[in-house]
């Protein structure tokens, strides 16, 4: 797990980078996706409620071929110190539960002047 948190977080700093890059405000909250894979329902299912426990929302549960895909979110800032966070804190229940996470995603959130 320790290589898989430490690959996910050079993974987060290069999404930091490139939104900062873009002008994104990554201060800001907005709504952010995250996703994982799990080799059992009951896994992802498990992962799921303490996710929720911790603040996320469960947006769906589905099995593709041998893979239970858990898609989870939350309102959140995307700035290293935040990303950073919430990348620990869900590669560590994830892998709790025997799972894969697979990263997370948002839109950018423009700078106040983007319609000037």
């Amino acid at each position: 797990m320790a290589d898989d948190l430490e690959q996910q977080l050079r993974l987060t700093a290069q999404t930091v980078e490139a939104n900062l890059g873009h002008g994104d405000r990554v201060h800001a909250p907005r709504p952010i996706d995250h996703l994982a894979g799990f080799r059992t329902r009951s896994a992802a299912t498990a992962a799921g409620e303490e996710l929720t426990a911790a603040g996320y929302r469960v947006d769906g549960l589905y099995r593709r071929l041998l893979t239970v895909w858990l898609e989870f979110s939350a309102m959140t800032a995307v700035d290293h110190e935040t990303a950073a966070a919430f990348t620990r804190e869900v590669v560590g229940i994830i892998g709790r539960h025997g799972g894969h996470y697979d990263g997370w995603g948002g839109f950018l959130v423009p700078p106040d002047d983007a319609g000037d």
